[in-house]
């Protein structure tokens, strides 16, 4: 934000656990070499490890057109639904998301007050620049849980396309990670208090509580949509197993001394679904804004 503002590290809120594969699931790789046979649609690994997982920019890509279809925002006192605005494509190949356009919109968006927007200076008188607004929310990339790293975990599936006129198939491989694997999964939300310039002074986010419901409805509709390509197929059926929904205080980062530095759920042996969660919410948000009474200007 720079010159447009300031941001104050309140604390900050963990998503912790496993995504369970129902389904076979294909998230795309780069094939090194073209082979005689070869598989046509491999999915994505770790160089150094040789093992299939799920990107960070995969599962926050999901996370945010889920929140696009239903979020909204308030733009000059008025709320309205997202449109898809902007296009992070290319000219041939278009991808519109919704993004919006400067900082003091970014603030009043579900969809961009989470996961960042960057400015557009159309529209602009000539010589002002839009205000970027980085992200609250870091994805990290899910790898393969250890229970599976010694068990082969990955199929071909053979998938052909029939010409309807002619009734020729296309046959191509697809490579996919087999059902009842397991990813684990982190996810941390900054609780920041934030204020533009000119505006009021830095408050504790009254957003906080709706923003941690918002993305777990988010992952609500991953689960009945899918993850990763060919999802209207039956690819990519997951399942979101918590082991962790807490929110942490800044006490908690900088080692002050005291008696609680954090709040919420944790189940490392059996995890915990999202309605479950959801339940934790209110317990977070209360101790957050009285852990960061004393962070704020009086």
């Amino acid at each position: 934000m720079g010159q447009n503002g300031s941001r104050l590290l309140l604390g900050k809120v963990i998503f912790g656990g496993r995504i369970v594969l129902k389904t076979g699931l294909h998230i795309g790789g780069s094939k090194e070499s073209m082979q005689i046979g070869g598989i046509d649609l491999p999915v994505i690994k770790d160089s150094s490890t040789n093992l299939p997982y799920i990107p960070g920019s995969s599962l926050k890509g999901k996370l945010r057109s889920s929140l696009e279809k239903f979020g909204k925002r308030k733009k000059d006192g008025i709320t309205e639904s997202l449109t898809s605005n902007r296009n992070i494509g290319t000219f041939r190949n278009k991808l519109f998301i919704h993004c919006c356009e400067d900082v003091r919109y970014a603030l009043e968006c579900e969809v961009c007050r989470i996961f960042g927007s960057s400015g557009d200076d159309e529209g602009l008188p000539r010589g002002q620049k839009a205000a970027n607004f980085p992200a609250l929310l870091t994805v990290r990339d899910c790898l393969l849980d250890s229970a599976f790293i010694d068990l082969p975990r990955v199929e071909v599936k053979t998938e052909t396309g029939i010409d309807r006129s002619s009734m020729s198939a296309n046959p191509r491989q697809v490579e996919r990670v087999v059902p009842d694997t397991a990813f684990t999964f982190e996810m941390v939300y900054s609780v920041e208090g934030i204020a533009l310039t000119g505006r009021n002074k830095v408050q504790f986010p009254e957003t906080l509580s709706a923003d941690l419901k918002n993305l777990l409805s988010a992952m609500s509709i991953t689960e009945s949509e899918g993850l990763g390509g060919y999802s209207s197929r039956g690819y990519g059926k997951v399942a979101f197993q918590f082991t962790e929904f807490t929110g942490r205080s800044l006490a908690f980062y900088t080692g002050l001394d005291k008696p609680k530095k954090d709040e919420g759920k944790k189940l490392e042996i059996d995890g915990f679904a999202i309605e479950d969660a959801r339940k934790e919410i209110p317990g977070i948000v209360d101790f957050l804004k009285k852990e960061s009474a004393d962070a704020l200007p009086g």
